[in-house]
């Protein structure tokens, strides 16, 4: 069916334009679209291409010259056309496929006439996509989650630069998956990006995998050791058959076929999870460094994930700079002469804070001492001014001021980002509660195990005192409890014995399908659900239950990031109540041991720590010994509390307020978070009424109400569509609003940006008989028969994505309603409103207008085209005048701080003119298309 050399378009993407295949594998191939300057890969079992060919009459180009295609022919699936008389043909490869490539007019009179809603739906489906691609915030507002300011931002930034390169170094608890995530989604949205690498520690796979599906709608493929056989067919490369990848990284860069393969395979964003493991040292860098390195070097968006990024060290720390930015990160004693320049306006930046505080209590300081080198660029600048010899607001405002010169003076272009919980604020207290339990000769062997029950034989763990003890504390607990222990057999076998003892229980575990683990976390979430939900370890992973505040540690991980993901499912932004941490151990065990190990020496239950792992790593055999009873010296607790307490304290001094200011701008957050919620949802409520009628789809109104609705969808026998995305054969519930639905696993949170929305529209323009309807209108004001003619064109620009035209100029619609005489009468009504006056017709009445009437329609709708050119003049002017004026600004904004900024390149300059120019070129070149009819025979009113 496909093969080198054919023409297709994209319904996803119809502004790429017409593309030809330029290479094909046996299971995908690639498209080239020369118009928007891109190469698609798509598998062979897609269904969003449309084949693309001339007919006799059509035009194409051939080396400059036009020529009208006299007859057409198949030849092994690819088309030849003739175009002179001296049988001359051409091959489909070899011409420039015409932009209209149809004769409009008779290609859409020719259709069978769809029911009058067609139209109404075509233009409501077109108006929601051009609002949805020019939106600022495109991409950030399907999001499963809170709206937390410092994500947003942090995301907004990094997805709109030319190349999305950062290092993420946010503290523990922070959210930088779902950061990454919403970086990877607004790209993907925007065309930015197609193909997707996730590289994590083996222990977070299943968490990432989770986190991009439950939170992001996006499924990956996990290609670990046990997948990569079965992805193995022939010489296939396993990296290339998926566009969206998760796999390991110790895995992935120790297996050397593996490593070729993912080297190998095209990628637009790489992701790197935990990337302070990347070690490097001048001699002998990693594997993993390695691998990421040549990764770097040949993609486009690279993204680092770390808590701690200097902790191996300042050379280490420079190491993966340099992997986002070989250029400017390529001479450390450079670097080091930065920062210390970075130090001292990151000091300033301290020292203005409280003056931007409305309730400023703060001493005047001597401002030409306090700013030092910079008096000179700044004195005659208003703000400073203000800055100096004002009072109250005004000095507010020019701190304010200030504050931001300095974040663009040493921000723009940086690559680093971090935000703690002390910048953010919001966080819940955390309290520990302890109970040291007596053994007994059942369980005596489990003294020396990490994991008690671990030699002990199942049908004695019904003796373990920690069991007995939960049903005595859950009996007096009236609130919602999460349990989590280490395996899948002991959530089990928990969630077994709790429900047989009387107690609302559910468990989540690795072993359960992802639906019936959506469904135990909806019936924990339910106040009328179960009181207790009995997580295995995965339950630490991916998953948030803020609404509970009670945590049980039924046993204790053994690393201490472990311990952090399993209370930061509770201890998170949006907990409304300080958190209870229950652990209870047996006495004389290793688990009492490590007990002591985390709250004594690292404090981990009560705060959040990133050194943990560092500690651990100094105390190494020592702490082995003393776990497991080899070694009973407690000195070792009192000199890892010190060590620890040590990094702390050099971890706040080095805190960069700076740098946390720059990587949250609140004011701007908010705005960017207001227009989220205005937009994310608007006039979706019946939009989703409309198309699902339309489609046949069964759907039952839940909740009636366009802020705040809630929908249950299911396929039905008579749909015409072959699947819903995320629909499952039961159905599903969508939920307009992000709190609830945020909360709940079993149901969608629907948006704009939500698969089943984009393909519902998609399937709309792919419905080439809705771009034909017809309509009666009882009407005593006018003689009965007169024909009445709407028409909808569409306004269109192809361009590189990275052009961001969409933003002046999407696909944009313009409805029309004439006469027979081409007296046009739309601006007489809104289209809306007419629609409404508008009854149905029978198709075989209404195949006989058109057919009667073909010949006047064809001179009325030419008419139409050329109204349509003169609506659309200003519209093309002013999204003309609005791309350069934002175009220009950021090339007057960084030319400005490039003097300063050593960040920014005159590479960096010359790119955004030459966008700019490219972009002006292509709104110029833009096209306007016939998308639909409605033909429209008045009668009597009855």
């Amino acid at each position: 069916m496909y093969q080198v050399g054919q023409r297709w378009s994209s319904r996803n993407e119809p502004d790429l334009g017409v593309g030809m295949i330029v290479d094909k594998k046996s299971k995908s191939f690639t498209l080239h679209f020369p118009d928007a300057e891109v190469d698609r890969q798509y598998s062979h079992d897609q269904t969003s291409l449309v084949r693309r060919t001339l007919t006799p009459g059509d035009q194409l180009h051939f080396r400059g010259e036009t020529y009208t295609v006299l007859e057409v022919e198949d030849v092994d699936d690819l088309i030849e056309y003739r175009v002179s008389d001296d049988e001359d043909w051409l091959e489909e490869s070899l011409i420039q496929f015409p932009r209209n490539d149809k004769n409009e007019l008779d290609s859409i009179l020719a259709l069978s006439p769809a029911r009058r809603m067609w139209f109404d739906l075509r233009r409501h489906t077109l108006e929601h996509q051009a609002a949805n691609a020019a939106s600022p915030v495109r991409g950030l507002m399907g999001l499963k989650a809170e709206l937390l300011p410092h994500q947003i931002y942090l995301a907004h930034d990094i997805a709109n630069r030319p190349q999305a390169r950062a290092l993420l170094c946010d503290e523990v608890g922070m959210g930088k998956t779902l950061e990454a995530g919403l970086i990877l989604h607004q790209r993907l949205l925007n065309g930015l990006c197609k193909r997707a690498l996730i590289l994590t520690p083996t222990n977070l796979q299943h968490q990432w995998l989770v986190e991009m599906l439950r939170r992001f709608h996006q499924p990956f493929s996990l290609i670990n050791e046990n997948a990569y056989e079965d992805f193995m067919e022939g010489d296939d490369n396993p990296f290339e058959q998926q566009p969206f990848v998760i796999a390991p990284i110790d895995w992935a860069s120790q297996h050397p076929h593996a490593t070729q393969h993912m080297l190998t395979a095209e990628w637009d964003m790489v992701i790197v999870d935990e990337a302070h493991h990347l070690a490097w040292h001048p001699e002998t860098p990693s594997m993993g460094y390695q691998v990421v390195a040549r990764l770097a070097a040949k993609t486009e968006s690279l993204l680092l994930l770390s808590a701690t990024p200097e902790q191996t060290g300042e050379r280490e720390h420079f190491s993966r700079l340099q992997l986002l930015d070989a250029d400017h990160y390529h001479d450390f004693d450079l670097y080091q002469a930065q920062q210390q320049e970075f130090k001292q306006a990151a000091e300033l930046a301290e020292a203005l804070l409280p003056f931007s505080q409305e309730d400023n209590q703060a001493a005047d300081l001597d401002w030409p001492q306090a700013f030092g080198a910079y008096l000179e660029e700044v004195k005659a600048k208003d703000w400073f001014q203000a800055l100096t010899s004002s009072k109250g607001a005004t000095q507010v405002s020019a701190a304010k001021e200030a504050i931001s010169w300095l974040i663009d003076r040493h921000g723009t272009g940086r690559e680093m980002f971090r935000n703690t919980r002390a910048a953010v604020g919001g966080f819940p207290d955390r309290y520990l509660h302890s109970y040291p339990l007596d053994n007994n000769e059942a369980f005596a062997s489990a003294n020396h195990h990490v994991l008690p029950e671990s030699e002990v034989a199942e049908g004695l763990w019904e003796q373990d005192p920690r069991w007995s003890w939960l049903k005595e504390f859950l009996e007096c607990q009236a609130n919602k409890v999460l349990v989590i222990c280490h395996s899948a057999d002991m959530a089990q076998w928990l969630n077994d014995q709790l429900t047989f003892a009387g107690f609302q229980s559910a468990d989540f575990h690795e072993r359960m399908p992802l639906i019936h683990r959506d469904r135990a976390a909806a019936y924990f979430a339910d106040e009328e659900g179960a009181q207790v939900l009995v997580c295995s370890e995965i339950g630490s992973e991916g998953r948030n239950f803020q609404f509970s505040h009670h945590i049980v540690m039924y046993d204790l991980p053994e690393h201490p990031d472990l311990l952090e993901q399993r209370i930061g499912r509770l201890d998170r932004l949006g907990q409304l109540n300080d958190v209870q941490i229950h652990v209870p151990y047996l006495k004389d065990s290793v688990q009492e041991r490590l007990f002591s190990w985390y709250h004594h020496a690292l404090n981990a239950f009560c705060r959040t720590t990133g050194s943990g792992d560092k500690v651990e790593q100094a105390f190494g055999d020592s702490l082995h010994a003393y776990l497991h009873g080899q070694d009973d010296d407690t000195d070792l607790i009192n000199e890892a509390r010190v060590y620890h307490e040590a990094l702390l304290k050099q971890m706040e001094e080095g805190r960069n307020r700076l740098l946390e200011m720059s990587s949250c701008r609140p004011e701007q957050a908010q705005q960017l978070i207001a227009a989220i919620n205005d937009q994310a949802t608007k006039g979706l409520h019946n939009y989703i009424e409309d198309v699902t009628h339309a489609f046949n789809i069964y759907t039952d109104c839940l909740q009636d109400d366009p802020e705040n609705s809630a929908w249950f969808l299911r396929p039905s026998s008579d749909m015409m569509l072959e699947a819903l995305p995320g629909i499952e054969e039961e159905g599903k519930t969508l939920m307009l609003n992000r709190r609830p639905a945020s909360q709940r696993e079993d149901v969608a949170f629907a948006t704009w940006e939500h698969p089943l929305i984009t393909m519902l529209m998609d399937e709309v323009q792919g419905f080439d008989s809705g771009k034909l309807t017809s309509a009666i209108l009882p009407i005593s004001a006018l003689p009965e028969g007169t024909v009445l003619v709407e028409s909808m064109f569409v306004i269109e620009a192809t361009a590189h994505p990275r052009l961001k035209l969409a933003q002046a100029l999407p696909m944009t619609p313009m409805w029309q309603l004439s006469d027979s005489n081409s007296k046009f009468l739309h601006k007489q009504f809104t289209a809306d409103i007419w629609a409404e006056k508008l009854k149905g017709v029978p198709n075989r009445v209404a195949e006989q207008w058109i057919a009667a009437l073909r010949k006047d329609l064809i001179e009325v709708l030419q008419a139409h085209q050329l109204n349509a050119q003169d609506q659309a003049r200003p519209i093309v002017q002013e999204a003309k005048a609005s791309y350069q004026h934002k175009c220009q600004n950021e090339i007057d904004r960084l030319v400005e701080l490039k003097a300063f900024n050593s960040a920014i390149s005159d590479d960096d300059v010359a790119m955004l003119e030459s966008n700019m120019q490219e972009g002006l070129t292509r709104i110029d070149e833009h096209q306007i298309r016939l998308d639909a009819i409605r033909i429209i025979l008045t009668t009597k009113p009855e």
